[in-house]
Parts: structure tokens; sequence; C-alpha cells
């Protein structure tokens, strides 16, 4: 049974990392089935054996490098909502061709339930409260905007920089003061 998970684990490896080869060379949307099982060197029965889609390929990916990202992180002091910002400017930093195909491929929701499970796992929210219960969405939403226009603007600013920015519109009482409110 143990050599059946061992092929399992490996024709899921080669699965991914067809995905992720392909995508350094053509568009996601323009990566079929066939282009993936061919690089990978399996069967069309074993990639539908292991995923329904490319998408859940992608997913499962971003939950696995989550994973591993918690794993590393666990001995690390994580006491403030900044250390959470920049540990999460530095996976999408690390996983940007991912996100970006996440993003391409209209999975953005996923981003957004994976980013608040992580926010409300350091900082939990009373869900009894009912502002509790819309803030991490709020401040989720505002902070996925803010790393998508760093993705589009081709992340320029380091992960300190972009963690600082969205620390500092978090945490500002007066962040309306950046926009300018046009006069009519």
């Amino acid at each position: 049974m143990e050599r059946v998970n061992e092929a399992n684990v490996l024709t899921k490896e080669c699965i991914v990392t067809a995905l992720l080869r392909l995508m350094e060379t053509k568009s996601y949307a323009n990566i079929s089935i066939t282009d993936i099982t061919n690089l990978a060197g399996v069967s069309r029965m074993a990639y539908y054996r292991n995923y329904k889609s490319k998408d859940e390929i992608l997913i499962k990916h971003l939950t696995d490098q989550e994973k591993k990202l918690l794993i590393n992180i666990h001995g690390e002091k994580v006491d403030t909502f900044k250390d959470v910002i920049k540990l999460i400017s530095n996976f999408f930093l690390s996983n940007s061709q991912v996100i970006q195909a996440v993003y391409d491929a209209g999975l953005s929701n996923t981003l957004s339930v994976l980013l608040s499970e992580r926010v409300q796992c350091y900082f939990p929210v009373v869900v009894e409260n009912p502002a509790g219960k819309y803030a991490v969405h709020y401040y989720v939403g505002a902070i996925l905007s803010v790393f998508k226009l760093w993705f589009d603007n081709g992340m320029v600013e380091s992960v300190d920089e972009i963690s600082e920015i969205i620390f500092n519109l978090i945490n500002n009482a007066d962040a309306i003061d950046y926009i300018v409110i046009p006069k009519i």
C-alpha cells in the first residue's frame, strides 16, 4: 500500500512541476491538460485521479506552500499585525507566479479565504460582535487590493516597503488623507 501512496505523491509532484514549468513559457489560459500530462509524463487517467482541473492544482500548490511557510515560521515571534503583514508579503513575493495565475484564472476569492483564515488564526475575532464579523473581511479585501496593485506594478517596492505601506494604511485613522476628493 505504501508503494501506491509513494507513486501517487510522485505523480502529483510531476503534475504540479509540469504546470509551474509550463507557466514560465505559456499563459495560464493557454495551458491544456494535454500539455500538463505530456510534460509530467503521466496519463490523463492519472491526472484526473488526482485533480479535477488545473485550477485545483494551483490552489493545492498554494495551500501546500502556506503550510510550508507556517512550519518555517513556527519558531519565529509573530506578535503584531505588522508581523503578519510582512509574512503575508513574503508569501506573495515567493509565490507571485502562482498567485498571478490564480488572479488570471478568476480565483481571487480563494486568496481572500486563505488570507482571512490566516489573519483570524493570529488575531481571532469574536463572531458575536457584529462589527467583528466584518472587520477581518474589510482588512483582507484592502490588503488583497494593495497586493494586486503591487503585482500589477511589477512588485517594485520591497517586502519591507509594501508591508510598511499596508500596515500604515490599516493603522492610520487618517488614511482618508491620502485621497483627493474632487470639488464639485
